[in-house]
């Protein structure tokens, strides 16, 4: 049956606009809808979730499809939904309260609302149908209307019960020493490794990049191999398993079974951005070339599949196509005989698949089906298979499925651009073209990061969140303004240019004026003026760097270039804030723990008189290419963009001249490659105590 659009068809997110059908009274999140549950005494029901979640097109069909509930829910309530990208605020209250009430959480979420937005009842996932311990929408909805009816001062209690547990569930009295809290989050993570297929956690199994960030700079400073080995098995494990994408480079949000075999096959930027990030890392601490091919590799699909024609990236691939979830990315027995005739046998061996398919009956999955699965690197399966040319014949069987999958329909792509998850990006396009010297990377960058001020940036320094359909919109939260900084930090110390800088200043004095809570520290996710019933501040990391973590990042940076005092108070500050909470929670502050290993070894290397040519170059790339976790790079083009900086660097004559420094004190300076090489060997990170010996925190 095909249903008058409701309110949601006027909206500019993809995910609202696919709800914009169903026969639910659909509202926006907004005034309108909170009125008229105000008007008719209603209570309110939010459901929030994304474009490319999987069991949020499942709960449509199931229910929000469904004739016989959205009547009910028409009759009873007023609902609203949300795009949990475009609003990460409300998402963020909400999975704090689901996870207060239930003890977990996920997507899609749902909350029951007072019309003054106080919740008091939350669930994930809801079938139509009840079943065992997991209530359905048919039996749960005439039960909540008839609690709202007759039960009024316990839904009252309830939601002030909820609100107080959100908000003082993270806070103690007492500070916690730091390196309790550095050695205490590592004995957790690494307690929690699974020691067969790698990852800390068991399935279903996240990258969680924050987490294998934090050990490696736990295991190189305090020279810890065997969480090196760890880190390295994980990322292994992830590059050779089904939840990348071995045909285009692009990772999948998460693997639902032990062995990273099964992804939940959506494609997210931010995962692209951070996967990026951790292989690049990782690369400058191993050197295995392997390392460098994957993170090159999801920068690539990011660029390929995911730029948005104006500059900016978009957000995801959808896990659905025709044919079901993975229906994209699975294959059979048959297809590769045919593709392949005679050749066959050996690309079945090299991806693991089977004529019963490799991932039959997991999840859903038909028999038959099978994901790309090689376990290893591929050119080492061929090399022991006797392939001649390993690289040729790989590249060849990758260009012959390739060719194959392309007469498939692409799962559907959310084009809408987010600040936050763009700058993200430009953070690790930028950091891996100087790494890897891949200048056209950091090329797409600055194009981004134009993009993002052009259209984005307002020029009192507002910063907008979604941009889609040639409009933007939707004020910015804190990760937002963080973010885009952090992102302007790592173009400056790229090129050089003291634009970036100064846009990175600007930010942070907005972020810091709207956001920055002056009494106890850190960020609050929205500012005073808002409609939420509470401000929250995100401590704790998901998928991409906690707000609050890398707001610290960002303050200590940004002390070590300007000098500027009010940085180190709001850094102090934060990291009193953090250090404040719940030791149970610290595990889950790894961009904070990043942090506060950096302000240990933190350096600051200026590269004076660099013209860009080869000389200086071979110095500059191979400051990029070591593992120097804290050390900010400033390259000097000209001798007056070096007025501001607060040590003591003189810019002088026409040779390149490299200056390293701590506590506003410079060493006398290197102007050859060797001289480079010398000083990075002396913080070899497996060589004793050489790093703090060279290099000291500059708010010591």
């Amino acid at each position: 049956m095909t249903h008058s659009p409701n309110r949601l068809a006027k909206e500019h997110s993809p995910y609202l606009l696919h709800h914009a059908y169903n026969p639910v009274d659909w509202y926006p999140w907004g005034d309108e809808a909170f009125t008229r549950a105000e008007e008719h005494d209603m209570p309110v029901f939010v459901s929030i979730g994304y474009a490319a979640c999987h069991w949020c097109h499942v709960m449509e069909t199931e229910c929000f499809e469904d004739e016989e509930i959205a009547s009910l829910l028409n009759a009873h309530f007023v609902s609203i939904k949300v795009d949990r990208e475009e609003r990460p605020e409300i998402d963020q209250l909400y999975m704090a309260v689901c996870q207060v009430m239930t003890g977990s959480g996920g997507w899609p979420l749902h909350i029951f609302l007072t019309p003054d937005k106080r919740p008091f009842y939350a669930a994930t996932f809801i079938p139509k149908i009840s079943r065992p311990g997991m209530p359905g929408m048919r039996d749960l909805l005439p039960y909540l209307a008839s609690v709202w009816r007759d039960e009024r001062k316990k839904i009252s209690d309830v939601s002030d019960l909820i609100l107080s547990a959100v908000l003082e569930q993270t806070r103690q009295d007492t500070h916690h020493d730091p390196d309790d809290l550095l050695h205490t989050a590592a004995r957790n993570l690494t307690g929690s490794y699974d020691g067969m297929y790698g990852g800390f956690s068991p399935a279903p199994k996240f990258p969680s990049v924050p987490v294998l960030l934090f050990l490696l700079r736990y295991a190189v400073i305090y020279q810890d191999r065997s969480i090196l080995d760890m880190i390295t098995t994980t990322l292994d494990r992830m590059a050779y398993g089904g939840m990348r994408d071995h045909l285009d480079g692009g990772f999948h949000r998460y693997a639902t079974d032990r062995a990273w075999k099964l992804p939940h096959f959506e494609k997210m930027l931010y995962d692209q951005a951070m996967m990026a990030i951790i292989y690049t890392e990782i690369w400058q601490v191993t050197k295995q070339d392997r390392y460098r091919r994957i993170a090159l590799a999801a920068l690539e699909y990011m660029i390929t599949v995911l730029s948005d024609a104006p500059g900016g990236f978009s957000s995801s691939e959808d896990a659905d196509s025709p044919g079901g979830e993975g229906a994209y990315y699975l294959w059979s027995y048959d297809e590769i005989e045919q593709l392949f005739g005679e050749d066959a046998k050996l690309v079945c061996t090299l991806f693991g698949i089977t004529r019963e398919g490799n991932v039959s009956g997991m999840y859903g999955m038909k028999p038959g089906d099978n994901v790309l699965f090689p376990e290893q690197d591929p050119l080492d399966i061929l090399t022991r298979a006797g392939v001649r040319d390993p690289e040729t014949a790989y590249a060849s069987i990758i260009h012959t499925l390739n060719n194959a999958r392309k007469k498939r329909q692409r799962p559907p792509c959310d084009d809408k651009v987010l600040t936050d998850w763009n700058a993200l990006a430009i953070h690790a396009l930028t950091f891996a073209g100087m790494v890897f010297q891949e200048r056209s990377l950091c090329t797409r960058a600055v194009s981004a990061a134009e993009f993002l001020f052009s259209k984005m940036v307002r020029p009192d320094g507002i910063v907008l969140h979604r941009w889609r359909n040639g409009q933007a919109g939707i004020d910015g939260t804190a990760g937002d303004y963080i973010y885009l900084a952090w992102a302007c930090l790592t173009l400056y110390q790229t090129t050089g240019n003291p634009m970036w800088l100064d846009r990175a200043i600007l930010l942070e004095k907005t972020v810091s004026d709207q956001f920055y809570d002056s009494v106890h520290g850190g960020y609050f996710l929205v500012p005073s003026a808002t409609d939420l019933p509470v401000r929250m501040k995100e401590m704790t990391d998901g998928p991409t760097f906690s707000t609050n973590g890398a707001g610290y990042l960002l303050l200590c940076a940004l002390y070590s270039i300007t000098g500027d005092g009010s940085y180190r108070q709001k850094a102090r500050q934060t990291e009193g804030y953090h250090r404040s909470l719940d030791p149970r929670m610290i595990t889950g502050c790894c961009t904070f723990l990043c942090g506060l290993i950096e302000k240990n070894v933190r350096g600051t290397a200026v590269l004076c008189n660099t013209s860009g040519s080869t000389g200086d170059d071979e110095i500059w790339s191979l400051l990029w290419s070591s593992y120097l976790p804290g050390m900010i790079r400033i390259p000097i083009r000209e001798r007056s963009d070096s007025d501001f900086l607060p040590m003591s660097v003189q810019c002088q004559g026409d040779t390149p001249a490299l200056h390293i420094c701590s506590h506003r004190q410079c060493h006398p300076p290197i102007t050859t490659v060797d001289e480079v090489r010398h000083y990075i060997r002396g913080l070899d990170i497996f060589q004793g105590d050489e790093i703090s010996d060279t290099i000291q925190a500059p708010d010591q």
